[in-house]
């Protein structure tokens, strides 16, 4: 009698569940946060640091969606690359047919080069050192300058010379510098 009862309770359970659910719509998932179209265009090191931790937050959850369904984040990241070859590597997921967007994936490339890529001091662009630092425009122009007239930079204290670096930006990541 007592096993009788509760299976008739846990069927009628089971039962209100279904119908309640069939009733009720399911809470819709909320929408992906989208990036400001000037986060998009701006350079990483310009950004303030609302502007860097809400592109930070929202390009992670971007990836989580469009990239890590597929890799685990440590297989996407594990190798430093150039900009071009993060370029690159991103092109080739969207064409496999990655999910995404050309503004999410804009943000995932600009995401991957500051904080998994690689840059040749010594022949990096101004763009470069910026993207992949984070320095200021103003800065990564100083040490393209610097570099034109003084010659090559041999580490990074060298490079934390130049006026207007900041060593801060340089000692975050001293494995994406490259001094050949």
């Amino acid at each position: 009698m007592k096993y009788r009862l509760l299976v008739s309770a846990a069927s009628l359970a089971f039962l209100t569940s279904i119908v309640t659910s069939a009733a009720v719509p399911q809470a819709q998932k909320a929408a992906p946060a989208k990036l400001p179209q000037d986060l998009l265009t701006k350079s990483v090191g310009d950004f303030t640091q609302q502007e860097e931790d809400q592109f930070v937050e929202v390009t992670e959850a971007t990836m989580e969606r469009v990239c890590i369904a597929c890799h685990p984040f440590d297989n996407v990241t594990k190798t430093r690359r150039t900009a071009r070859d993060w370029n690159d590597m991103v092109v080739t997921m969207s064409q496999r047919g990655a999910p995404g967007t050309e503004p999410e994936f804009a943000a995932i490339k600009k995401y991957l080069k500051r904080y998994y890529g690689i840059v040749r001091v010594n022949t990096a662009t101004a763009e470069e050192l910026s993207d992949v630092l984070g320095l200021s425009s103003k800065a990564a122009a100083a040490v393209v300058e610097y570099r034109t007239a003084h010659g090559k930079f041999t580490d990074l204290a060298s490079l934390a010379k130049v006026e207007g670096v900041d060593k801060a930006k340089l000692d975050e990541q001293p494995e994406a510098l490259k001094f050949d």
